[in-house]
């Protein structure tokens, strides 16, 4: 290539990123927060073992707000009349002292007062087992469930003010017998009794779904005919977390219904970054850096299109063991050639080994790039932010595609609509996250350009954060066409970016990040 030529090609180059490097310049990094230094926020996490009490230091340091664990029935009471409450109250005392707010799940039917209902399919007992039924089927179990409820409740109330009942009621392997909304909104209903009756502030949380259930949630609430229930609370494991935002209307129809005061919840939710996990497995591709923007699309999935008031990530930490194996039945042929498939839904597969949703590496407690992930997102985004509604659609236009191939304007189907979801402070501090809702990939080499339009909204100062490393960068403050904020040329991932004011954010001028789990922007 002659001099001439390579000069005419360097030049095109600098004159085609000038606009982008002129709008923007690195600021640094956010400045991670614990928990015990941010007031509020919607961010929580379940540690995976209550008995490793260390687990909530890395919890407060990942600053959370909230987490989630069972007082389950069996494991307080293993003998008759006799509660052993260590189970509870070493992981409540680890939590509040990290500045974290434990909401305490009820569940678990006691083999000592109710014998087994199994389920009627061999593959679906050997992946989640045989559990005893549930104490509302039987009277004399109904009564000493209630004596484990004013037991627990007696023992915590100073220091546990959340109570939440039962864990996935509509999921034959939790509940232990056929899924029935009725009873279970009869269990809720005395359940609650007792606890109000002993703790009259108590926050009551009912729910704890597998998966949005609209129809299952109006039919227990009818038995809350004392206006028990505070919160509602579901759990969602799926491949896109998008997908849950087709219930929401239909949830919130449910709940307005029953009581406007109703708040929801997502109580546990989370992606593995491997395929060879236990419990939920998603679907290819896998791995850490597709946890990591999984977990973060769904954080705002929640808190935007669900409006959520506390979203909780299922979990920290897992102790499995992967040398242990499923188990498994006499193989037909195309198994041996497939591999053994999924159970009925296609999801899970084994209930050994170790669950790869977890936020730390088994067994060393190295963080995986979700943990970081998460961390930034505690550090920018808290109780301060409060949902916008800003209008679905045309927010966003494609100028190049990248590698998300097709997307633009002749596609107009999910998941190849880009997504917005704004936010403000009271002080009127915006806070603007968007993205492509693509099945997550590990290695994203070439965005998408965007103009992005905000409606609304006012930025003095914006920068652009990325959550994956927490890398901030200054932007040109935006044209304005009458109301509405123009950025006129955005990068765009599989993943959210955000765009905030800088007065707003804690910066530090280290990467908190390791270098290799850093995806450049620009």
């Amino acid at each position: 290539m002659n001099k001439t030529l390579l000069f005419s090609l360097l030049l095109f180059c600098l004159l085609a990123i000038r606009p982008v490097l002129s709008q923007t310049k690195p600021v640094g990094y956010l400045e991670p927060r614990r928990s015990a230094d941010i007031a509020a926020s919607p961010w929580g996490v379940q540690s995976g073992d209550n008995q490793r009490v260390t687990l909530f230091e890395r919890a407060g340091e990942l600053g959370v707000k909230w987490t989630r664990f069972l007082a389950a029935w069996p494991v307080v009471e293993s003998q008759k009349g006799q509660y052993d409450f260590t189970s509870i109250e070493e992981p409540v005392r680890a939590a509040l002292a990290q500045g974290i707010t434990p909401f305490v799940c009820l569940s678990n039917g006691n083999k000592l007062y109710s014998a087994a209902i199994p389920h009627p399919d061999p593959n679906w007992r050997l992946i989640y087992g045989v559990k005893p039924a549930p104490p509302i089927l039987d009277e004399a179990a109904m009564e000493a469930w209630l004596r484990f409820v004013d037991a627990v409740v007696v023992r915590t109330r100073d220091r546990v003010t959340h109570w939440e009942i039962w864990n996935e009621p509509n999921h034959y392997g939790y509940w232990g017998a056929p899924p029935d909304a009725a009873a279970y909104g009869r269990l809720v209903r005395m359940t609650a009794a007792r606890i109000r009756a002993l703790q009259p502030s108590a926050v009551i949380i009912a729910g704890a779904l597998a998966g949005l259930d609209p129809k299952f949630i109006a039919a227990f609430l009818e038995e809350d005919r004392e206006g028990q229930v505070d919160v509602v609370s579901f759990h969602n494991y799926a491949a896109l977390p998008e997908a849950r935002i087709y219930f929401a209307d239909e949830t919130w129809a449910a709940l307005r219904a029953h009581n406007p005061k109703l708040k929801l919840w997502q109580g546990e939710c989370g992606y593995p970054s491997a395929s060879s996990t236990k419990d939920f497995r998603g679907s290819s591709p896998w791995g850490r850096m597709v946890q990591a923007k999984w977990l973060l699309r769904q954080a705002i999935i929640d808190t935007y299109f669900m409006r959520c008031a506390v979203s909780n990530y299922f979990k920290l930490f897992d102790g499995g063991n992967r040398a242990e194996r499923q188990e498994r039945p006499e193989l037909k042929p195309v198994d041996r050639l497939l591999g053994f498939p999924a159970e009925a839904t296609g999801r899970r597969v084994r209930g050994t080994g170790v669950n790869e949703k977890c936020l730390l590496s088994n067994p060393d407690l190295n963080p995986k790039p979700a943990f970081y992930a998460y961390r930034n997102l505690t550090a920018l985004f808290d109780g301060r932010y409060r949902a916008v509604d800003v209008p679905a659609g045309g927010l966003v236009r494609v100028v190049s595609p990248g590698q998300f191939a097709g997307v633009g304007e002749d596609d107009d189907a999910y998941p190849s609509v880009p997504l917005v979801a704004a936010f403000r402070t009271e002080r009127g501090a915006a806070l603007v996250a968007y993205w492509i809702p693509w099945q997550p990939q590990e290695y994203t080499p070439r965005p998408a350009r965007i103009e992005l339009r905000i409606p609304g909204m006012t930025f003095r100062k914006p920068v652009i954060v990325n959550p994956l490393d927490g890398s901030v960068r200054s932007l040109a403050v935006p044209r304005r066409e009458g109301d509405t904020a123009v950025f006129p040329d955005l990068p765009m991932f599989d993943f959210p970016l955000m765009i905030a004011e800088r007065e707003e954010v804690k910066i530090s001028a280290r990467r908190c990040v390791p270098e290799q789990d850093a995806i450049p922007l620009f």
